[in-house]
């Protein structure tokens, strides 16, 4: 497993389904494009706010707009470009995930400079 940098990330619609793929800076060098796997797109993309539910008493997938593209586009700009991430192979592709929560360490916040007259 490699660590590196989301540069940049793009929602892409393969077959009828999302599939987000992001270009990452390896810390080994190099550039891999890796696909989000489906958890973690729906950390970020949450379909009940996005698509809505299927009519009640079905069983068929929700549809949505190819136009809910711009709209998915920038959110996942804003909440992956420039973080650091964990990659991965299986089966002869890419995968990124964000860095877990366990390595986070909370500090006191700065205290605030005061204005000078």
């Amino acid at each position: 497993m490699q660590k590196g940098t989301v540069r940049r990330v793009r929602a892409v619609v393969s077959g009828d389904r999302l599939r987000v793929l992001a270009e990452v800076a390896a810390e080994a060098g190099g550039v891999v494009e890796a696909t989000m796997p489906d958890r973690e797109v729906a950390a970020i993309l949450p379909r009940s706010i996005l698509v809505g539910m299927p009519p009640a008493g079905r069983r068929r997938a929700a549809r949505a707009p190819m136009s809910l593209l711009d709209t998915i586009g920038p959110i996942l700009s804003r909440m992956a470009e420039g973080r650091a991430v964990r990659m991965w192979d299986y089966q002869g592709r890419s995968f990124f995930s964000f860095l877990p929560w366990k390595g986070v360490r909370f500090v006191a916040d700065a205290p605030a400079a005061k204005e000078s007259p």
